[in-house]
């Protein structure tokens, strides 16, 4: 996968996700929920009629050919597959309405696991698992003791134990850090903080995060100089907790194990307490953002302490209006509304319209006027006040100039290497050029050539011409067997094999005669 494009596989992975959203929701969730309730579900299998009669039970009535629709749509996207095995049907009523039946697949419980989390997430602050430090430090101590001692004496079934519990731990306490800091900048980056709410913030939470960076401070140092010694017993300690037999797939793979019982596991362990010689770890990451908010606690004071004076938010009014909507009946909450925000209700004037000082009367309907023309400003920004003066226009003469200097000089430089040419008129077999005049004759070479578009002929030749000055050089190439042109330069030594090259200079009357000759007897 790469940051452009997702291939088709991993799309239709995350199609999986798709009945959370769509306008059925409500439906496709209490349909998962019974495929994933409890772990009854999870082995069996069920039909249309069972699933409708579960809704039913439910108090969700929803007829048999809707859950089939609902059912098969699952099925399309990955989260329910329909199942392999026969039932028995007494009748052909029965056979039809159970020949569909239907069961969870692993990325469907996934996928509904992660839904139902975030359904039930609420934006409540969550204390982080600080103390899972001390178990994390005694656990990373506890398998250096196992593995000094000789890891082929312990038992494969507790040093697996081990490492998993060392990494649920692990996880709980980077799960609960998250979400911490999480709250702490939907905080922190309110600027509708009241005076309460501040000192209420302040003595709650800024003692409990210098509690936490403390604990931080002292775990880290010692979980990391634990792990420095560990890092090359990590593969000795994974291959001893994965001796006993393990699962294999019908595919033959070894199913996958609990996170922890991999070498590449322990990466994210080390990378939290201690880090790589690119990149902090995690844990002076968190001492960092404890410092942040430190400093945004003190902008959000300084902010208070210097509006003490003026209203600081209007959050307080804003619920107290709210108050007032819901209490008031139907009339009042319009009065409400009308003294509050100034919107009354509309009304429609009518007047004779003066087309001559305006072209679109002020009567005319919006919807066939034309469209206004509104300055990008306020469009914008909802300004009407220009931003400055419009920049001045870029000047690109001395760029123009540059380049028509440049054009001319190699004009200059063409014209005297076809001057240098035409100076060497006649048969070519050995000749010394500059640079410039080689790159010249290779040009009308390239010429000829592409204006034969055939094998060369030892009697017909090709040909090409430049002019120069008031003259034409003329470049005619044949084939010829056994001949070689030895063209010397600056550059090096050209030599071309069974070629014959033969430089001719006329003059423009001449080559107009010539021309008009050619022309008569074509």
């Amino acid at each position: 996968m790469t940051g452009e494009s997702i291939d088709p596989r991993q799309r239709q992975t995350l199609g999986a996700l798709r009945y959370a959203v769509n306008e059925d929701a409500t439906t496709y969730l209490a349909i998962m929920r019974l495929f994933t309730s409890g772990m009854s579900g999870f082995l069996s299998d069920q039909s249309a009629d069972d699933v409708t009669e579960r809704l039913a039970e439910l108090g969700l009535v929803i007829d048999r050919d809707t859950v089939d629709l609902r059912l098969s749509y699952l099925v399309e996207h990955g989260n329910l597959a329909r199942s392999p095995r026969e039932t028995e049907a007494r009748s052909v009523r029965d056979y039809l309405s159970n020949r569909a039946r239907y069961q969870l697949t692993p990325r469907g419980e996934l996928v509904h696991r992660q839904v139902e989390e975030l359904l039930a997430h609420t934006d409540r602050v969550r204390e982080v698992s600080s103390e899972m430090l001390p178990g994390i430090l005694a656990g990373i101590e506890e398998l250096a003791r196992l593995a000094s001692q000789g890891l082929e004496a312990a038992d494969s079934r507790d040093v697996a134990g081990r490492i998993t519990t060392l990494f649920a731990q692990f996880e709980v306490l980077v799960s609960s850090t998250r979400q911490f800091y999480s709250y702490l900048t939907q905080v922190l980056t309110r600027f509708d903080l009241g005076r309460d709410e501040f000192v209420m913030f302040k003595g709650a939470l800024i003692d409990y995060l210098q509690r936490f960076v403390d604990e931080i401070s002292r775990h880290m140092p010692q979980v990391g100089d634990r792990l420095g010694h560990l890092e090359k017993l990590v593969p000795a300690l994974c291959a001893r907790a994965n001796a006993d037999e393990r699962l294999v797939g019908l595919d033959g793979v070894q199913a996958r194990r609990a996170t922890g019982l991999e070498a590449g596991d322990w990466e994210s362990l080390h990378a939290w307490f201690v880090g790589s010689h690119d990149r902090r770890s995690d844990a002076e990451n968190v001492r960092r953002l404890a410092t942040d908010a430190m400093r945004s606690l003190l902008t959000n004071l300084r902010r208070i302490a210097a509006g003490a004076d003026r209203q600081q938010s209007q959050y307080a009014d804003l619920i107290r209006l709210a108050r007032w909507f819901d209490s008031a009946d139907d009339d009042r909450a319009h009065e409400i509304w009308a003294a509050a925000f100034g919107l009354y209700s509309a009304r429609h004037l009518s007047f004779a319209a003066d087309p001559d000082g305006d072209p679109v009367p002020a009567t005319q309907s919006w919807w066939i006027a034309p469209v206004a023309e509104v300055p990008i400003g306020l469009r914008t920004h909802g300004e009407r006040k220009t931003g400055g003066r419009a920049g001045a226009r870029v000047d690109y003469s001395a760029a123009k100039q540059a380049r028509l200097a440049e054009r001319e000089q190699e004009q200059r430089r063409r014209t005297d290497a076809v001057r240098e040419l035409a100076s060497h008129a006649g048969p070519l077999i050995e000749v010394r050029l500059s640079d410039d005049a080689r790159a010249a004759l290779l040009d009308l070479y390239a010429q000829a050539l592409s204006r034969h578009s055939r094998p060369l002929s030892t009697k017909t030749p090709t040909w090409c011409e430049a002019r120069v000055d008031d003259a034409v050089l003329r470049l005619e190439l044949r084939a010829a067997p056994g001949t070689s042109v030895s063209i010397k330069s600056p550059s090096g030594i050209l030599t071309l094999r069974d070629l014959a090259f033969d430089l001719t200079t006329t003059s423009a009357d001449q080559q107009s005669a010539v021309m008009a000759e050619r022309r008569a007897e074509a």
